[in-house]
């Protein structure tokens, strides 16, 4: 059976948020696995509620130095959910080949697509061309051990912004 990284990302990110929040509520919704059109997605991997917001989180794992905007399957649900005062949607991206975990809001991974993108780069993200925080992390055999604290600092920083 083939090891999904994907899946092993998750575990770890909430493992390590966890760690980074230690007085938050955190949920992993689970998968929906009926495969029927039409059935009902979850809008995100984690609800988190944390400094007076509810954070929506939707994890990513990509070997590659970019993520198609199609491997994000809950997009539309993400982005409908950016209206809401005290809603924080974010985009959680492990460029595995690259041993970087990025957060991105996800209004600006609507502006990115709006701007003719096919992807999140992760080129376009160390060059701040859109607003994002590389999260530090420290790498062990597989996994990053990060802190997502700096989310909290960022989102604080940038309000005017986003």
């Amino acid at each position: 059976m083939a090891i999904n990284r994907g899946k092993q990302f998750e575990q770890k990110f909430k493992a390590d948020w966890q760690k980074s929040f230690p007085h938050t509520w955190i949920y992993r919704l689970p998968d929906q696995v009926s495969g029927y059109k039409g059935s009902s997605r979850n809008p995100c991997d984690f609800l988190a509620y944390h400094s007076a917001y509810l954070w929506m989180l939707e994890c990513k794992e990509t070997k590659e130095g970019t993520l198609n905007f199609s491997k994000i399957g809950q997009f539309d649900l993400l982005q409908s959910n950016l209206q809401f005062d005290g809603v924080k949607p974010y985009l959680i991206i492990w460029f595995e080949k690259f041993d970087k975990v990025f957060a991105v809001p996800f209004g600006e991974v609507v502006r990115m697509k709006d701007d003719g993108l096919k992807s999140v780069s992760l080129k376009n993200l160390e060059k701040k061309l859109y607003n994002n925080i590389e999260i530090p992390s420290v790498k062990k055999r597989v996994f990053l051990d990060s802190d997502y604290s700096v989310i909290v600092d960022f989102e604080n920083n940038t309000k005017e912004v986003l």
